[in-house]
């Protein structure tokens, strides 16, 4: 036996009190209050039940449960964790594992008794605190998880130095100790290299809930979207800020329609996209736009850009359509931002034979719409008269832009254009481009976003699910694929005003917080420029952006040493504050404070207002045997303290502590 383990041996461990308890249950609870938005409900539920237990018991200072209690809870929790795990198709997420890992820990609370176990949970508090980052990462949860962080150090000095609670300023030297790693984190994030992937990828158990443009329209798909003030994605324009109405942020195209849905072509080739490089100095070709995207998670492998795009960043490495669809590799499982470039016109597009036929394909019925149609192309032999035609027809009938549609007939176009005429831009997209198939005029349904609200304090976009919309495009020899919004002729407001101003008569609840006073709209607009900042620079920054600081900063490629000789400065500077404080902390003091730590790890501890004779008596009475030992040091002590410090009597009291300290050590081993 050794003797580190005959003194762990002696040496009983140091039993928590009820405050003690208290830190523990709540800085936990604290750590996984923000697991609550990634978590499935039914685990949340567990975690609260399971830490509500721990609480009451801690309430009522009831006494712990067995440990037989606490293993046959643990069964139970591996078993819920079984099912779910089944449940998922025997994926273990890592939601899940997160949520194991929580539930465990609370566990051990239950057992938690000593100092030993006390500084378990605070280091497993740790490892929970960084599990919020798996899923992403916005700028409140920064602040949050290092507010809790400095709480938790602060518990865990008090939990080994209960002394410390009278006798220092805990919060100020956190933020003495924040300060001091500040231009150490500043000097890693700039310099440190920065890789491609992250250093691993956990699966998730299954996608969180989100919505967004689908595959797929039918009536009252876009329509659901618009009660969801979530936001979507964000956007800068290089140069002036564009009208609301050239704001279409396109998705995806439909071609295929069954009389009740529109699909996606499954037989579009794809190729690999024209690569932008990131360099925002580099100013577009004329005629073009460049602008930068922060996609939301959708779990879709879609990308949205101004209308007709051109290119996007190598680093997505996109593929692309002759639809000018842009898809990522994967699904966007994690806010994405990406650089992109559109044309401010499209020229003449040829159209070869296959889209002719996919863009004059037509379901059978809805007789009544056909001979609408027909009597168009008798008329007009222009096929943009054809076009105008059935913009007059929604304007002039007493069609309406509304959230709540009656229901349609099994011949959907006949119902809505002769019948219900009242919809949303689903119902006039999906009209529209029948009537003009049906009319010999090539025809596609598009889908994405429409506007966006305009943030003047962070200069950007944001586009909510709010703005989803669908339009159509029609083919015009010499001119292309046009786009044309049927829905601009009902509701002109959509398009200029955004569906807010639209829907002015129909409240949406989740809308209203949108319309709130000026101020209230500013400190949002504060808010999310912040939000975006953070994305931008903080989020976002990458190895190409690292590079193009260090090349402007005339430094290129000397990485390495940039980073070596910042870190090594930096570990001089680490040495002043200690250098400074061991000329400014007399020895004799530096001893006496050893000594009071000694006599607090062996639950002696002395309180801020109490003097070395006070304390001297009660430690002797409390340790017995290190009586004389504490005796003497304190002697030693007050005669330094108290008397003449000249230098003689300071070595004498520092070889009289010494000795004291030894005789102390001694004694508390016995």
């Amino acid at each position: 036996m050794t003797a580190r383990t005959a003194k762990a041996a002696r040496t009983p461990p140091r039993p928590l009190g009820h405050q003690e308890h208290g830190m523990l249950i709540a800085q936990l609870a604290l750590v996984l209050a923000p697991q609550a938005r990634t978590l499935p409900v039914s685990v949340s539920v567990l975690l609260v039940l399971l830490l509500a237990w721990r609480w009451l018991l801690w309430r009522q200072r009831a006494p712990l449960p067995s440990k037989l209690m606490v293993g046959v809870t643990a069964v139970l929790v591996l078993c819920i964790a079984a099912a779910l795990i089944w449940q998922a198709g025997g994926s273990l997420g890592r939601e899940l594992c997160v949520a194991l890992l929580a539930a465990f820990v609370i566990l051990k609370l239950m057992e938690t008794r000593a100092l030993a176990d006390a500084t378990l949970v605070t280091q497993l508090s740790f490892y929970l605190l960084l599990t919020l980052y798996l899923a992403e990462q916005p700028f409140w949860l920064a602040l949050y998880s290092m507010a809790i962080g400095a709480w938790i150090l602060r518990n865990w000095l008090l939990f080994h130095h209960p002394e410390a609670r009278g006798r220092l300023a805990i919060w100020p030297l956190l933020g003495r100790m924040a300060l001091f790693g500040l231009p150490w984190a500043l000097c890693l994030f700039v310099l440190f290299p920065r890789l491609d992937h992250p250093l691993w990828r956990l699966p998730q158990s299954e996608p969180i809930g989100r919505t967004g443009i689908g595959d797929t329209m039918k009536p009252g798909s876009i329509g659901q979207l618009i009660r969801s003030p979530d936001v979507a994605f964000r956007a800068d324009i290089v140069g002036d800020p564009l009208p609301a109405s050239a704001l279409y942020w396109r998705a995806l195209v439909l071609w295929q329609y069954d009389g009740q849905s529109w699909r996606l072509d499954p037989n579009q080739p794809l190729r690999n996209a024209a690569p932008l490089e990131d360099d925002e100095t580099a100013p577009p070709p004329p005629g073009m736009r460049d602008y930068n995207v922060t996609l939301e998670p959708t779990h879709k492998p879609w990308l949205y850009l101004l209308d007709r795009g051109a290119a996007v960043s190598a680093s997505v490495a996109a593929r692309w359509s002759a639809d000018d669809e842009f898809f990522a590799r994967t699904p966007v499982d994690r806010p994405l931002r990406y650089r992109a470039r559109s044309y401010l016109g499209g020229g003449p597009e040829p159209l070869t034979r296959r889209t002719l036929q996919l863009s004059l394909a037509l379901p059978d019925g809805n007789p009544r719409s056909r001979a609408l149609a027909a009597g168009w192309a008798r008329q007009y032999a222009d096929p943009w008269q054809r076009v105008q035609a059935a913009m007059r027809l929604f304007a002039a009938a007493p069609f309406a832009y509304t959230l709540s549609p009656p229901p349609l007939g099994a011949e959907q176009v006949d119902s809505f254009v002769f019948d219900t005429r009242r919809g949303f831009c689903e119902h006039y997209a999906s009209s529209f481009v029948f009537l003009m198939r049906a009319a010999d005029v090539p025809a596609r349904v598009v889908t994405g976003y429409q506007g966006g609200e305009y943030n003047p304090m962070g200069k950007h976009y944001v586009i909510r699910q709010s703005d989803a919309h669908a339009w159509a495009e029609v083919w015009l020899a010499g001119r292309g694929w046009v786009r044309v919004d049927p829905t601009s002729a009902v509701a002109p407001s959509r398009v200029e005003d955004g569906v807010d101003a639209a829907l002015a008569g129909e409240e949406i609840a989740a809308l209203r917080d949108l319309r709130a006073p000026g101020w209230l709209r500013d400190i949002r607009w504060g808010i999310d420029g912040l939000a975006y900042r953070w994305q931008r620079w903080v989020l976002d920054y990458d190895r190409g952006k690292q590079q193009r600081l260090l090349e402007l900063a005339g430094l290129g490629d000397h990485l390495p040493s940039v980073l070596a000789v910042g870190l090594a400065l930096l570990s001089l500077l680490a040495l002043v504050p200690i250098y400074r404080r061991r000329r400014r902390l007399e020895p004799v003091q530096a001893l006496y404070d050893r000594f009071c730590a000694t006599l607090a790890r062996h639950g002696c501890t002395r309180g801020a207002a109490e003097g070395p004779l006070d304390f001297s008596a009660r430690a002797q009475a409390a340790l017995p045997r290190a009586a004389p030992a504490v005796r003497s040091v304190t002697e030693g002590y007050v005669a330094w303290r108290y008397g003449a410090r000249e230098g003689k009597d300071a070595a004498h009291a520092i070889v009289r502590l010494r000795a004291g300290l030894r005789e102390l050590a001694a004694a508390l081993k016995r």
